[in-house]
């Protein structure tokens, strides 16, 4: 009785959202006990509040549990406070168990959705890692790039350097032990599977009955078509995968928009090769 009547005290003179974001902090800085009192009651009052879910999370001790409130919580509320903080969560998770695969899908949401996140950095280190050690370099060398035009601020190329060089010396501490220990066989690891579920980015110009187009690419492997495709979406343009069948084979063209004229197009064309110095083509929509 008397922990309920403090909790009404309480949030009589802040409002639920300021009282929730002191309690988060408390636990961030090691004090959990006013949080774990509070948050059975606050639960009844506040079931799907975002901020409850994230202090949720935070005060779980079972690491699968909490990856699962953090995940639900960002499924559920991506545009929230803590929606940044969420994906970290679920991110780090993967990551600290050595599941870089998922650490790295994960990862990739932060550039495309919460380019202004605090985190971003640690966020991007951690995705180039995890995409050094799955196994998968040369992907880790092209996003290096994106990033490096997406975030001018940050040293990019020192990280990526850093990163390739870590690796190398582990790779040839390892093979210098494999001299020395029995045959030891190497796990598979899985190859990326980049989501196609990624909402595109839309430009106000941007129309569905519009009979231009612009066309930045075409290629005969569907990957490499994925690749600047998700570029394009990085950098903020609503691109797209269309198949064309030429000459008995299939092309793969990637396509930004629609407009109603080409001077609309033109225009976002000088965006592209600004921000990622692509060449475009104006084409018509069949």
């Amino acid at each position: 009785m008397r922990i309920i009547f403090i909790i009404s005290f309480c949030l009589s003179f802040l409002s639920a959202q300021d009282y929730l974001d002191a309690l988060i902090q408390d636990v961030l800085h090691g004090s959990r006990d006013s949080a774990a009192i509070y948050l059975p009651t606050m639960e009844q009052r506040y079931p799907n509040n975002p901020s409850l879910m994230y202090l949720k999370g935070l005060l779980e001790t079972n690491g699968e549990e909490a990856k699962t409130i953090f995940a639900k919580l960002y499924n559920t509320h991506p545009t929230s406070d803590y929606g940044d903080d969420a994906v970290m969560k679920v991110a780090e998770y993967y990551y600290a168990a050595g599941l870089y695969v998922q650490a790295a899908n994960w990862l990739k949401k932060m550039p495309i959705y919460y380019s202004r996140s605090e985190h971003i950095e640690r966020a991007v280190k951690l995705f180039l890692n995890s995409l050094i050690v799955s196994g998968h370099k040369d992907t880790a060398i092209f996003y290096s790039r994106v990033f490096k035009r997406q975030f001018p601020a940050l040293d990019v190329d020192g990280k990526i350097k850093d990163l390739l060089k870590d690796f190398e010396k582990a790779d040839q501490e390892k093979e210098k032990a494999k001299k020395f220990a029995p045959i030891i066989t190497e796990p598979e690891i899985p190859i990326v599977e980049y989501e196609n579920k990624i909402p595109a980015v839309q430009f106000n110009s941007d129309n569905s009955n519009g009979i231009y187009s612009l066309q930045t690419g075409a290629y005969s492997v569907s990957e490499n078509a994925e690749s600047q495709k998700i570029n394009l979406i990085i950098a903020g343009f609503s691109a797209r995968i269309n198949e064309l069948y030429k000459s008995n084979r299939t092309l793969y063209v990637v396509r930004i928009g629609h407009f109603n004229n080409k001077e609309e197009a033109r225009k976002v064309g000088v965006q592209i090769k600004s921000k990622l110095d692509l060449d475009t083509i104006v084409i018509t929509n069949n």
